[in-house]
């Protein structure tokens, strides 16, 4: 639904025309404009230049008395020229056009062209192709391209009103500051710019995408290609415009969090809402498409009461860690553990950590959590270190925890108080961790891997870190996401994303681990491509620590 292409240059509107000859008789001019209703004028070819005479001016002249009347083309009376070349941008020339004297302001004006050639733009052409612009542009996003937020709300009324509406589908881009933090206003608006494009070619025809702000963009469904359902169709979305995304020569990965709102209720405004209510909640609990249900929009106000909840659950012992084994990729031994929270909630039972985790990290609550999980964890390494087993530990460190003073002394104190290795324990940060201040951070993690304790970089390739930060980063490992690691196998641009973090991994010492490894293919493959560790559901799902197998998971079908 993009409509016809409008004029931006006053060369597009030009007409071109032959210059006369200045002895041309006016007689021979009349007859020409006769002869063509459609030319505005005549241009002029005198001793000072070429010159315009519009058909106005003709007309007039022509109707005089006859005693009066010029003979030849130069006797013609005529105003000030005003020429402008073709690439003059159509708002330019009518700004210019609309400068001159209230008189003149009618009069056509003269287009020249680089190779000599010579045309007139009709004013009324020229107003209304300036007109058509604007219209066009308050109805479109302009750094995209893209429809606007007013064009899709009246484009989705009238197809709820033709009964032509499946459902909206509304998109945020997950973790767009840092985007705008690594590559700076202008490489996140090119950044912008791609999504547009590729999101525009995703939902294919009869189907309408807009920017509404921001990174927040909606899809009016309303054709499904056989097979697909409205969620389905935002799982390919998200995939198609995933990238990465070359910018300033850096390869951006784009995740996003999409909310579905089906069209049964006759209200765009009402199903906008709820779109963006489920888009908030996927972004929230990190699942990437949800679709509204009645009892969502109430859930949406209870995270102070959560956050009240969870401070109580921590004080009250309501907190648990369980423990998802790594395992070396070749001979599948378990290397070490990553400790999970979990919440026993007292009336909602076990909630996983995408139900309260986000809600913590936006408050000082992620702070008291982080301490409770580091002692925990610890604690747990110290009995199984008595209980005769070498079993390192992985905890997450949330960028706000690793930004206080403290942070350092405090994982040392633990360690000294439970008498446990440094070398134990792995910390775990996040590409935006690092983006939040990198020299501090890796003032932070130096110190701590000055003690031996090890440093991973968590989700690899999601967020927006410039490659030229790593080697100033002390990192003994990286992990590659479980969303490149699940689609190696269907999209060769994963499996190359694999293969070049093994690469800049080889090449700066550090080991790497993959995530989200859910079958033995996948997990075969990994080990033939060099990764280190292996970590997901096909060798162990999170557990309580008394059911941590300290043995081997499974035997590694032979790797060639």
């Amino acid at each position: 639904m993009t409509g016809p292409r409008l004029p931006r240059k006053l060369g597009e509107i030009g007409i071109p025309m032959n210059p006369l000859a200045a002895s041309t008789p006016v007689s021979e001019v009349v007859a020409m404009l006769d002869a063509d209703r459609h030319a505005p004028g005549v241009i002029v070819q005198t001793a000072t230049g070429h010159q315009l005479v519009s058909r106005a001016l003709v007309e007039r002249t022509a109707a005089g008395p006859a005693p009066d009347a010029p003979r030849t083309a130069a006797d013609l009376p005529r105003h000030d020229v005003l020429a402008l070349p073709a690439d003059t941008d159509i708002d330019m020339a009518a700004e210019a056009a609309l400068g001159r004297p209230a008189d003149e302001r009618e009069e056509p004006v003269l287009v020249t062209w680089p190779d000599g050639r010579y045309g007139i733009a009709p004013m009324m052409d020229l107003l209304a192709a300036m007109a058509g612009r604007y219209a066009r542009l308050s109805r479109t996003d302009q750094l995209t391209g893209l429809p606007n937020r007013a064009m899709i709300t009246a484009e989705g009324r009238r197809r709820l009103d033709a009964g032509n509406l499946l459902a909206v589908l509304h998109l945020g881009l997950d973790r767009f500051q840092d985007a705008n933090d690594v590559l700076g206003h202008h490489g996140a608006d090119a950044l912008l710019h791609r999504v547009g494009v590729a999101l525009n070619a995703a939902p294919g025809p009869g189907n309408l995408v807009a920017r509404l702000d921001g990174d927040q963009f909606l899809v009016l469904l309303s054709e499904l290609p056989p097979g697909h359902t409205p969620q389905s169709m935002g799982r390919h979305i998200a995939s198609r415009i995933r990238g990465p995304h070359t910018i300033d020569g850096l390869p951006i990965g784009v995740e996003v969090s999409i909310g579905i709102s089906p069209a049964d209720y006759h209200d765009i405004a009402v199903l906008q809402r709820r779109a963006a209510a489920a888009m908030r909640r996927a972004k929230r609990e990190r699942t990437g498409v949800v679709e509204w249900t009645p009892g969502l929009d109430s859930t949406q106000r209870v995270d102070l009461r959560q956050l009240t909840e969870l401070r109580s659950g921590l004080r009250n012992g309501h907190l648990r860690l369980f423990y998802q084994p790594l395992h070396e990729a070749t001979s599948r031994k378990m290397s070490g553990v990553e400790a999970l929270v979990r919440w026993q909630h007292p009336q909602r039972g076990l909630l996983p950590p995408g139900v309260f985790l986000p809600d913590a990290e936006r408050s000082d609550v992620i702070l008291e959590l982080t301490d409770w999980v580091l002692a925990e964890a610890l604690h747990q390494a110290a009995l199984w270190k008595r209980a005769g087993h070498h079993v390192p530990v992985s905890v997450n460190l949330p960028p706000a925890y690793l930004a206080q003073e403290r942070a350092v002394p405090t994982i040392l104190a633990l360690l000294q108080l439970e008498q446990v290795p440094a070398d134990l324990l792995t910390v775990e940060i996040t590409e935006t961790a690092v983006l939040t201040n990198p020299d501090e951070v890796a003032a932070q993690l130096s110190a701590l891997r000055l003690r031996g304790v090890r440093v991973a970089i968590d989700d690899f390739g999601t967020g927006y870190t410039s490659l030229g930060l790593l080697p100033r980063l002390p990192v003994d490992e990286l992990k590659i996401d479980r969303s490149f690691v699940v689609q190696m196998h269907d999209s060769p641009a994963h499996a190359t994303i694999i293969d070049s973090v093994i690469a800049i991994a080889r090449a700066l010492g550090m080991m790497v681990v993959a995530e989200g490894v859910e079958d033995e293919p996948t997990a075969a493959d990994l080990a033939r491509a060099g990764v280190d560790l292996l970590q997901g559901y096909h060798l162990n799902r999170p557990t309580p620590p008394e059911a941590v197998p300290l043995v081997p998971a499974r035997p590694l079908t032979a790797v060639v």
